[in-house]
């Protein structure tokens, strides 16, 4: 009759478990900065669907159908960095090419999110707050607290939701949190 000593069953589960969470990590490696990226939201009335350019306004809107022309609104593609860079630029593009802008929260909009023309890297303490991907999910750098606070509000037309940032933790009156993700087409 043959005895396993205990020491050998460990080394077994050793080797085991150390190859099983190298794979793991090697899987999920770090994500990178993404370029021509579709941003999409996920929340409680918009299941992954598309952010687009409110052609009007210069804001960014949550669609069914980003070519809602009823709405007057434009599909948009981005450039995006990671946290882990050093710039926290959002910058759009429509499909033609043409560069749309930066993104930015516009506090005298009642907090809308939208796009500028010229790009805007604000220095905090030494700091660069911006917008840049944790893994997919785009993420707002204040003075080095991460920070996700997208949500979305009703507007005039069916399943059309303008992009806003919310400050507090409670649900302001006719919105509801989203979650920005980059997905690269």
């Amino acid at each position: 009759m043959r005895v396993v000593s205990i020491m050998h069953i460990v080394s077994i589960l050793s080797v085991l478990l150390y190859s099983t969470l190298a794979l793991a990590f090697r899987q999920h490696a770090k994500r990178g900065a993404e370029t021509n990226a579709t941003l999409y939201a996920y929340g409680t009335n918009s299941l992954d669907w598309p952010i687009s350019y409110g052609i009007d306004d210069g804001l960014l809107y949550i669609a069914e159908n980003p070519s809602d022309e009823s709405a007057n609104l434009t599909p948009v593609t981005w450039d995006l960095a990671s946290i882990t860079g050093e710039c926290w630029i959002a910058n759009a593009s429509f499909v033609n090419g043409t560069r749309a802008g930066s993104m930015y929260i516009m506090d005298h909009v009642d907090y809308a999110v939208g796009v500028l023309p010229q790009t805007r890297a604000a220095y905090i303490n030494g700091t660069v707050s911006g917008f840049a991907l944790f893994a997919s999910q785009l993420v707002f750098n204040n003075d080095t607290l991460l920070q996700a606070q997208f949500w979305a509000r009703k507007t005039d037309y069916e399943d059309v939701y303008a992009l806003t940032w919310t400050l507090d933790d409670g649900e302001p009156n006719g919105k509801f949190p989203v979650v920005v993700k980059a997905s690269e087409d």
